[in-house]
This record gives C-alpha cells, structure tokens and sequence, in this order.
C-alpha cells in the first residue's frame, strides 16, 4: 500500500509499506526520501501520534492514508519527557481557578461546579477536532498578524 507522508511545512513524499510494517520502518523510508533523521520525526495519524514498535496496523492506517509528519530539532526532548511532573491541572490551574471565581458570581455552588465542568470538557474535546492544518494557520497567523495574505478559512 502506498502512504502519504506530509511534514507541517515543506512537500510530502509517498511511501510503500505493508500493514504489518512497524512505524520505525516507516520513519526510515521518510528518512531516505526527505533528509529527515528517524530520530527526529514524529509521525501523526488523525492526530494521534505513532509509536515506533506499533505496526501501522495496530491504528488501522490502510492504503492511500495520509500521515502528517512533526519534525523535532536536533536535541530536543520529547513532548512527553518536556511536561513531566506537570499535570495539565498546573499548567491551566490560573485559568479555569478565574473561570470558577466568574461562575461562582452567577451559579450556585453546584451549579457553578457542573457548567465548570462541561467547559473543560467542551474545551478538551475542541483541542482534539483541531487538524494539524489547523494549528500551522493558526501558527502562522499569530506569528506574522499582519500578513496580507493569510488563509482565514479555519475562522469561520
């Protein structure tokens, strides 16, 4: 079957693999055809990143799927070894502690615990319908604000 492998910026190349082949093999197909270090790649599947001892199987990736591909630079740690010891409670707590102090003003106790609670969910289940094309626009809006030319589609 043949895949399609797409860096967030810079062009895609194809690759063919079977199923059974393991997530390591295909970072080094990538590797020989964009320059890009195994070691140095992150490869995503309907945002769910891709552990190298998988098999492409094991996330049900048929023929003609498409991976989007994150490239690290040389020496940086891990998404994973970069928060641990830090719960996502921590690095939010000052945000939605202010969101509590606004719904304690206008809800009772419980109630203002239950509409607390539905936000962190509705915001957590947004995150997870944001593509990684998505995230690059909005990246790059908020890096370069006053380009002329920027795609705006994901505002709507």
């Amino acid at each position: 079957m043949i895949l399609t492998v797409k860096p967030l910026q810079g062009k895609e190349c194809s690759v063919q693999v079977t199923e059974d082949e393991k997530v390591s093999t295909v970072k080094e197909l990538v590797s020989e055809r964009l320059n890009i270090p195994a070691n140095q790649q992150r490869l995503l599947y309907k945002g769910k990143a891709l552990a190298d001892e998988h098999r492409l199987s094991d996330y049900s990736i048929g023929p003609e799927a498409k991976l989007n591909l994150v490239i690290r630079p040389a020496g940086e740690r891990s998404a994973a070894s970069a928060v641990a010891g830090c719960s996502s409670k921590n690095m939010q707590g000052g945000l939605w502690q202010s969101v509590s102090a606004i719904l304690a003003r206008h809800f009772s106790p419980a109630d203002a615990a239950k509409v607390h609670e539905q936000l962190i969910k509705d915001y957590e289940r947004s995150l997870r319908q944001l593509s990684l094309d998505d995230i690059e626009r909005l990246a790059v809006r908020l890096l370069h604000p006053d380009s002329e030319s920027m795609d705006t589609s994901y505002t709507d």
